[in-house]
């Protein structure tokens, strides 16, 4: 199956960044005007009051609370498209042409949504406190301790909806990413990579990606092209697509789950299927759907749907990644068992329960017997204690426990965590963690 798509990507090395008079990128020095881009996103300020920016290094001392989405800064410069399609104009096929990246930099979203009934999601499927530390025992958790972080910070205006603040959020962190990545117009690249999967090995064995986001609505959505995946059944995209950020992350509700746009942008597993396309493997594309289907009737479907593309593009092996907890691993666990079933072998990536030492009860809330390929990210459920930081950025308190009234301890102190569920990315699925447990 050929389907002749081939992106240039321009990655543009940021060593450092500051503030100053204008936006300017000059020998991996990154210059970053406030007041160009107040002006940038003015227009787009209404249930956002007011937007300011801090910048945050690797090895400071210093926590980001509050946390939303992180975006990469990049921009498309020829090719069909643009950067986070379906945004600022129409939702045009993207992943072919060339595409300039900020690389060793990201864009970061910070605010302390409402919990209040009107601008919250209900039950479970609120925001919660997510938290970055730059240093420190959960720095590793996220490949974020080791980049220059530009963070947005959200002032929110009163009496809006949950749907108003989650459209202008995004909005804004799109409109900020690409203004930043528009300075490398006219550079001339540190790096390039010429990304194609039109040449096939016949003796090499076909291999399709098969990624479920969370989709449960307002603070949990998912955007494919700019729209909500909610009525989503598993499509097909290209590799390229994904790449050029066709995919835009909306959740907030599981800090340690959540998948963030820059990591559908630089997806690990992506990236090293890439690597061993015409090696090992021909890799045949991204099989996209949705997780936390809403019924067992639902997940069966899905799971039918994503092999019977699998079958049309002569896969041999699987790969199931999803973002989400449980309900979700049902999602992931029947599409296995489908390919199987179907002669496609299927492994997966996923976090693991068990408690502090990871023998403790179950490890996954769902299982089939045909998964027998698991690689693990770590246990959620080990305890942590965050040290005392010099700087927080974000806000001045952590928000926790909402279920039991709330508990808003100083943010910059120490404090024992029983499990990880609000470390950012402590759960993640698409392998951009350095947590793993191994069988001993």
């Amino acid at each position: 199956m050929k389907m002749d798509k081939k992106l240039t990507r321009c990655y543009y090395h940021v060593k450092e960044a500051c503030f100053g008079d204008r936006t300017t990128l000059r020998d991996g020095f990154l210059t970053i005007s406030k007041e160009e881009l107040q002006a940038e996103i003015a227009p787009l300020l209404k249930a956002v009051k007011a937007v300011d920016f801090e910048l945050v290094k690797p090895g400071e001392s210093t926590r980001i609370i509050h946390l939303l989405d992180t975006l990469a800064a990049m921009i498309k410069i020829d090719g069909e498209g643009q950067q986070y399609s379906g945004y600022f104009g129409d939702p045009l096929m993207t992943g072919s042409g060339t595409t300039n990246i900020l690389s060793g930099f990201s864009v970061m979203e910070s605010a302390a949504l409402p919990w209040d009934e009107s601008s919250a999601s209900s039950g479970l499927l609120y925001p919660r406190d997510a938290i970055l530390d730059m240093q420190g025992p959960i720095a590793e958790m996220t490949p974020f301790s080791k980049t220059i972080n530009l963070i947005v910070l959200y002032k929110l205006s009163d009496g809006s909806s949950s749907i108003e603040y989650d459209n202008e959020i995004r909005s804004i962190g799109i409109k900020v990413a690409t203004y930043l990545a528009a300075v490398t117009c006219c550079l001339a690249a540190d790096e390039e990579e010429k990304l194609s999967i039109d040449e096939v090995d016949p003796e090499l064995p076909n291999v399709v990606l098969m990624w479920n986001s969370q989709n449960q609505g307002p603070y949990s959505n998912t955007y494919l092209y700019g729209h909500p995946i909610d009525n989503l059944v598993p499509t097909l995209i290209h590799p390229n697509e994904m790449m050029d950020g066709c995919i835009v992350s909306g959740n907030y509700v599981w800090p340690a789950f959540k998948v963030p746009t820059y990591l559908y942008v630089n997806s690990p597993i992506l990236l090293e299927l890439y690597k061993e396309h015409g090696k090992t493997i021909n890799f045949r594309g991204i099989i996209f759907g949705r997780s936390h289907n809403p019924s067992n009737w639902h997940k069966i479907r899905c799971a039918q749907f994503a092999v019977k593309i699998a079958q049309y593009l002569e896969t041999d092996g699987l790969i199931m990644a999803w973002e989400g907890g449980g309900n979700a691993a049902v999602d992931g666990m029947l599409t296995i068992q489908c390919a199987e079933q179907h002669g496609i072998k299927a492994s997966t990536l996923t976090f693991e329960f068990g408690g502090a030492d990871g023998t403790e009860g179950i490890l996954l809330v769902d299982d089939v017997p045909e998964a027998d390929a698991i690689i693990s990210g770590g246990s959620i459920e080990k305890p942590y204690t965050i040290p005392d930081v010099e700087r927080v950025v974000g806000g001045d308190v952590l928000r926790l426990n909402k279920e039991s009234g709330g508990f808003f301890p100083p943010a910059d102190k120490a404090l024992l965590f029983e499990q990880t569920t609000h470390f950012y990315l402590s759960g993640n699925q698409s392998g951009a963690s350095t947590l793993f447990a191994e069988q001993y």
